[in-house]
């Protein structure tokens, strides 16, 4: 795995002033916050699209839950199609 490189320069700050386990408590408090942060958002994405799945669409668009899958990764291929078309192209 490769470091964070602010991680890093927390770390050889510490050092500087002789305080490394300073620049280590910073690094851990910021590894934590980071997590806890992408955890939040992860449950809050997963959440509201469970609640959009059964309001919107499966109610407004009589469509069968089963097929939100399906469109969504024929998107991700035709984005990724396109992206790769128009590299090759520039």
């Amino acid at each position: 795995m490769v470091p964070s490189p602010s991680a890093v320069v927390v770390l050889v700050g510490g050092a500087a002033i002789g305080r490394a386990w300073f620049g280590v408590v910073l690094v851990l408090a910021y590894g934590l916050g980071l997590a806890a942060a992408l955890v939040t958002v992860g449950l809050l994405v997963v959440g509201s699209g469970r609640v959009l799945a059964r309001r919107i669409l499966a109610k407004r668009l009589r469509l069968p839950t089963g097929m939100m899958p399906i469109g969504t990764s024929a998107t991700v291929v035709v984005l990724g199609v396109g992206l790769t078309l128009r590299s090759l192209v520039l």
